[in-house]
């Protein structure tokens, strides 16, 4: 493991020196474009939705710190963040977005790039959610809520916490060290992924509260 690892590392940082070699338009980083050329790391489970153990056990770490959101926040390449306007009290939203995330089809989740995900938080006041790719990369989800007179405002996010994914040893540590690198989240059509996945969310989110 510790050999394949070594392989993973030394093929990113190749691939990752090619990129920075190109011009500036060209020298955006993406994850799934500088991982491709490197040896698979193979983690028990991984072909699974399921996260595997190491993922579940440093997730919630580099939720905490997210340091592929230090520079990403600004840069807008890998995080998204969208005001929303509802009708209902908070608590009503922060319950129907649960119950649209607990309702998304395989089919779905897959078209969104979130197999699998951990709500970490559900209350009147937000609602927060570990969501991993099939990859293994986690980002977060982070929608907060207040109320307003004419119902809730809600400030939505979608970003990615790193760029390397939480099956790699020590990802968090290592992301720490990558927080410099402005990499990008593309998504369907053109569209950036994380503006792709709330936009689609906040279509479900309307339906569900239209029925409530």
């Amino acid at each position: 493991m510790a050999k394949h690892i070594t392989l993973m590392l030394r093929a990113l940082l190749a691939a990752l020196a090619g990129s920075l070699r190109q011009p500036a338009r060209r020298a955006m980083a993406s994850r799934r474009a500088l991982l491709a050329g490197a040896p698979a790391l193979v983690v028990p489970g991984a072909a699974l939705a399921d996260p595997s153990l190491l993922s579940t056990v440093q997730g919630p770490l580099q939720d905490a710190i997210a340091p592929g959101h230090w520079l990403g926040q600004f840069v807008g390449l890998n995080s998204r963040t969208e005001r929303w306007e509802f009708a209902g009290s908070p608590a009503e939203v922060s319950a129907a977005l649960v119950a649209v995330l607990d309702e998304l089809t395989p089919e779905r989740r897959a078209k969104l790039l979130i197999p699998e995900f951990r709500v970490a938080r559900a209350d009147a006041g937000g609602v927060h959610v570990l969501t991993w790719t099939k990859a293994e990369w986690l980002d977060s989800l982070d929608v907060r809520l207040e109320p307003r007179r004419a119902g809730t405002a809600a400030t939505a996010s979608f970003y990615a916490t790193g760029f390397f994914p939480t099956s790699l040893p020590l990802a968090p540590l290592l992301n720490v060290g990558m927080a410099w690198l402005p990499f990008a989240s593309p998504g369907p059509r053109n569209e950036m992924l994380q503006a792709f996945r709330l936009r689609a969310l906040k279509g479900l989110l309307d339906k569900k509260l239209a029925n409530v």
